[in-house]
């Protein structure tokens, strides 16, 4: 089934694209499915017909059969199978008439037509009824006169004519896949269907683990996908209800219902926008209503004065915006909900954070106890990065006065497969338990009190301490990692030594080097959870970079030993990723004992005289320094691609040498790492003691001790310009993080503008604090006529006599309005800008001048100077590493 759905969305994307640049403007994609449909329904119908003992006693197949013939199956047909299509309007002679045919697109419609027709009076009536008048008729779309149809109909039917008869008629199973294909636009791959992580988990939070949902509502329903899911939660008699918003999204799930084979008894769908056109289920309740929520769609809102009094809408007292449909959905499903049901949409994370209207609305859920839970889930379970990261959960009859927030963003560095993410989300929702830094409970009255904002990363992680922070238990952990640097170092001197060793070893390709094969898929009948399975190694369960373990084992998945079809590797084989992105994140391993491997996997196994871990380093050094800088490798490392790598090859003494230093190395990047982060967390906690010890000093607001402005756009941006040459660099907020100035991505500026924009000029003691994108970040100036600041980042610049420039950054760094996380984990800032009003009303403790003096020189003595100092170190080791690793390979 793996290789049917491969095989079909890679040649109906192909076929787009094809057609795309043979007729420009062409949107082909609904005529590419509907023409798939159209070959799947003769598939069937052949096979059906060429089962009946009547035909066998003919000796004929049913394709050469004349119509008249055939007639008598007509009604076994469309009993049986729904549907009848007479010899002459098979796909198969329809094509091979179709060069002789002079009006292709009216012979097609008629064909439909007449599948139509069949199906009238039989239970399939509802599925293919005006199927024809939108599936593929003869429009003007098409073209302005019928040559011009018949070229792009004939060229669409040979290319589909060239798909295998076996793909087609997996189409059941693969259907699905084909309409995230057909949902997503061509160029920009902002759809609206999700990867299959969202639709399951959407089921699973409103069945709540059962199967007794009575009825299920999608409000925005599509092509039918999320319909697809729920029809196995469905009770007895139980019936499913979608609303698709165009006509083509409604027929390909009227036939989606059909391929999956579900009586037509037990769904019912209807066309039109359910905002606008609601009375198309009589006004029923339904016990269960999820929706993947439209991310860019307008409605027209408050401009129709209906709405406005409409009973779904009324409740809240306002209309969503017109340009934000989430909770106007929310609005419209709460109204369909019954008494005890449960809603669950995958939203945007705008609609559970903006202001104004869709605050009043998250208000009004939160009054009346509607809010259940709201889940984070993480990116790669998503087509798209910035898109229905979130679900929020809404239940009626609650007596619980709290809300469950779940973060499983950070979930993502694991990769788990997507069907134990969901189990771990929908066991912890169904028991409503807390896990540290992971799921809380909050009660509602606190998330009003926050603005009703309604995203996870506000309450979990903060609710439940971590015992380990503490200033005693972090300076022991520093002082360990200190110790452990000790004993990982590196002398400059062996480096050298090395490094002139490397000079002298030749270069040999790969290919004689070791045996390299590729691993293979293995379909998922072929999993077990048996201890007698075998390891199945996929790129997830290779080692990341900053892993001190090189060897790898399956941390999953299992297959059964009866399985002849994997491809089976021996203890010490190197294993690289195929794909370009996962090279680049440095994941690889040597095996730790014998096992499958993944198709997406390259596998080395090495010859006499050649070390694993050395051969694992070298050609890892080719893949990321050569191969990826090529600009034909099409994102995939294939056989023939390495089979030439030119590597040194050393000595094995040399070569066991050169692996651990180079372990070393790697060893002392990430002790530095965590050093750092360690001193940064101890920091802030001295940080924080030292502010509380002056809670009793006189406030202020920083507008009465520093004045806040900003390099006026219009005034820079005219004169700016940039070279490479320049003296002085320009700042801009993405340079500014986690306390510092960060110039790696800096810019430098012509120096024959540097008068014309003399206003940006910065001085020693300004303070640089971002006010848009990443806000709440600051970092202080330390010298003069070097930095200009570029619109967009809030500049402050402190009166030395009422205040000390350092302290009021130290001060930056504590204040629970600004303050910016020490590390990647612990950024999570409360808004996408801050308004320079609000910075100048920050209100400040201000002891005296001495007394700030005697707390920025602790901090710069005590912590500040040791993070530089380890900092350096890391950058020193880095550059080590890089130049031992580039003589590796050519």
């Amino acid at each position: 089934m793996k290789e049917n759905t491969e095989i079909l969305s890679t040649r109906a994307w192909k076929i787009a694209e094809v057609l795309e640049q043979r007729f420009p403007g062409w949107d082909s994609r609904r005529y590419i499915i509907a023409m798939l449909i159209y070959r799947y329904l003769s598939q069937e119908m052949e096979q059906f017909a060429e089962d009946q003992p009547e035909l066998v006693l003919h000796q004929a197949r049913y394709r050469t059969m004349d119509d008249e013939e055939a007639e008598a199956l007509t009604a076994k047909a469309s009993s049986t199978i729904g549907f009848f299509i007479p010899p002459s309007g098979l796909f198969c002679n329809v094509y091979r008439d179709a060069p002789r045919d002079g009006d292709l697109g009216k012979t097609l419609e008629w064909v439909f037509s007449d599948i139509e027709e069949s199906a009238v009076g039989y239970a399939s009536e509802s599925v293919f009824r005006n199927l024809s008048s939108h599936l593929a008729k003869d429009e003007i779309e098409l073209g302005a006169v019928p040559r011009t149809r018949k070229q792009k109909l004939y060229s669409l039917m040979k290319a589909v004519s060239s798909i295998s008869p076996e793909a087609i008629s997996d189409m059941t199973s693969t259907f699905e896949h084909l309409l995230d294909q057909y949902s997503r636009p061509l160029a920009t791959g902002n759809g609206i269907f999700e990867a299959r992580l969202v639709p399951d988990l959407l089921i699973l939070l409103v069945s709540r683990g059962t199967k007794s949902i009575q009825s299920f509502y999608d409000p925005y329903c599509g092509t039918g996908v999320l319909l697809s899911h729920a029809r196995f939660r469905l009770a007895e008699g139980g019936c499913l209800y979608g609303q698709s918003e165009t006509i083509s999204e409604y027929n390909m799930a009227r036939f989606f219902m059909f391929l999956i084979h579900l009586d037509p008894t037990r769904f019912s769908l209807a066309y039109g926008d359910s905002l606008t056109s609601y009375e198309s289920f009589g006004g029923r309740t339904f016990d269960a209503i999820a929706s993947i929520l439209p991310v860019r769609k307008r409605w027209i809102g408050d401009d129709d004065a209906s709405l406005v009094e409409d009973s779904r809408f009324s409740p809240a007292g306002v209309l969503a915006p017109k340009a934000k449909t989430d909770l106007a959905y929310v609005m419209h499903s709460v109204s369909c909900l019954s008494a005890c049901g449960t809603a669950a949409f995958a939203l945007c994370e705008g609609a559970l954070s903006r202001e104004r209207s869709e605050r009043e609305i998250r208000s009004w859920l939160l009054e009346n106890n509607l809010v259940d839970a709201v889940i984070r889930i993480p990116a790669y379970g998503l087509h798209s990065t910035t898109m229905h990261r979130y679900m929020l959960v809404l239940r009626k009859g609650r007596r619980e006065d709290t809300i469950l927030f779940i973060d499983a963003s950070s979930q993502t560095r694991d990769k788990r497969p997507s069907f134990i993410l969901i189990s771990e989300i929908s066991h912890i929702y169904n028991k409503r338990k807390e896990v540290p830094h992971y799921a809380c409970l909050v009660d509602r009255k606190e998330v009003m009190e926050n603005g009703c904002d309604l995203r996870p990363f506000h309450y979990v992680g903060r609710s439940i301490p971590c015992e380990e922070e503490s200033g005693t238990s972090l300076e022991k952990a520093i002082e360990k990692t200190g110790n452990e640097l000790a004993s990982v170092a590196v002398s400059p001197t062996a480096l050298a030594s090395l490094g002139k060793e490397l000079d002298h070893a030749p270069f040999l390709p790969v290919g004689n080097l070791a045996t390299i094969k590729g691993g293979k898929n293995i379909r998922s009948y072929a999993f077990t959870d048996t201890p007698e399975g075998i390891g199945y190694v996929r790129t997830s369960d290779l080692a990341c970079k900053s892993s001190d373990c090189l060897l790898v084992n399956s941390s999953v998945l299992r297959i059964s030993p009866e399985v002849t079809t994997a491809r089976m590797f021996d203890r010490d084989t190197v294993l690289i990723p195929k794909h370009a992105t996962s090279i680049k994140s440095g994941r690889r391993g040597i095996l730790a004992k014998r096992s499958a491997v993944d198709g997406n996997l390259l596998c080395l196994v090495p010859q006499e005289g050649v070390q694993e871990q050395y051969l694992l380093h070298a050609f890892g050094c080719w893949a990321r320094g050569v191969w990826l800088k090529r600009i034909d490798h099409k994102g995939v490392l294939r056989c023939s691609d390495t089979v030439d790598a030119m590597i040194r090859v050393p000595s094995t003494g040399i070569q066991k040498q050169v692996s651990d230093t180079i372990r070393s190395l790697e060893s002392s990047e990430r002790l530095l790492h965590k050093r750092i982060s360690l001193l940064r967390k101890r920091l802030a906690i001295r940080l924080e003691e030292l502010m509380a010890s002056i809670h009793d000093a006189p406030r202020f607001p920083v507008s009465a001790v520093a004045e806040v402005s900003k390099t006026p756009p219009c005034q820079y941006n005219k004169f700016v310009r940039y070279a490479d040459s320049g003296t002085c660099v320009a700042l801009r907020g993405c340079n500014v993080k986690h306390g510092r100035l960060d110039l790696s991505n800096a810019k430098r500026l012509d120096d024959t503008v540097l008068h014309e924009i003399s206003c940006a000029l910065l001085h020693t003691g300004d303070i640089l604090f971002t006010v848009v994108g990443s806000p709440g970040h600051a970092a202080v100036i330390d010298c003069d006529d070097f930095y200009y600041l570029e619109p967009g980042v809030a500049l402050i610049r402190v009166d030395k006599t009422k205040a000390l420039p350092s302290f009021l950054y130290y001060w930056y760094l504590h204040s629970p309005d600004c303050r910016v996380g020490f590390s990647s984990e612990e950024r999570q800032v409360d808004r996408r800008s801050i308004p320079f009003d609000r910075i100048r009303s920050f209100k400040i403790s201000l002891p005296p001048l001495e007394q700030q003096r005697v707390i920025v020189e602790e901090l710069e003595r005590g912590y500040m100077a040791r993070i530089i100092e380890s900092e350096k170190a890391l950058s020193e080791v880095h550059t080590s590493l890089e130049m031992l690793v580039s003589k590796l390979a050519l």
